[in-house]
């Protein structure tokens, strides 16, 4: 495949998951309650705000660039949607995870990114992503 073919898949990734998260959503208010689907919802964007705050912050103060890194918001948009999954759909979860892998490939495939942004984005934000996840999850249960 070409660079342009491998770019096109590369750009239908996100929209791909983040349509399966809506999904996803739309069904847990539905089965679970209004209240359920909104909290999921809400760790969804607040996940978001994060992972865009610290993109903002390194653009700002360069830590990424400190190490000769690029912050990875391509990684970290798309852990956004793994934590969902990860919290929400276990059963769904190996598969996203795996798709997951497969897009940091492609992205390192592409130059858009190295191991060591992608690794190191990870580290940063996916522990704050399962946090605002699972404390939401948590509301949702009471």
């Amino acid at each position: 495949m070409t660079f342009e073919q491998w770019a096109v898949i590369a750009d239908l990734y996100t929209p791909i998951i983040v349509i399966v998260c809506i999904i996803c959503m739309l069904l847990a208010g539905r089965q679970h309650g209004l209240k359920d689907g909104l909290l999921q919802l809400g760790g969804v964007v607040l996940s978001a705000v994060f992972i865009y705050a610290i993109m903002f912050i390194d653009n700002v103060i360069g830590i990424w660039p400190a190490f000769d890194l690029d912050y990875s918001t391509h990684t970290a948009i798309g852990l956004v949607f793994i934590g969902y999954f990860m919290v929400y759909r276990p059963k769904l979860s190996v598969l996203m995870i795996l798709s997951m892998v497969g897009y940091a490939a492609l992205m390192m495939h592409q130059k858009y990114h190295t191991l060591a942004d992608i690794i190191t984005t990870t580290i940063c934000v996916m522990p704050i992503i399962l946090l605002c996840q699972y404390k939401l999850a948590a509301i949702a249960k009471r």
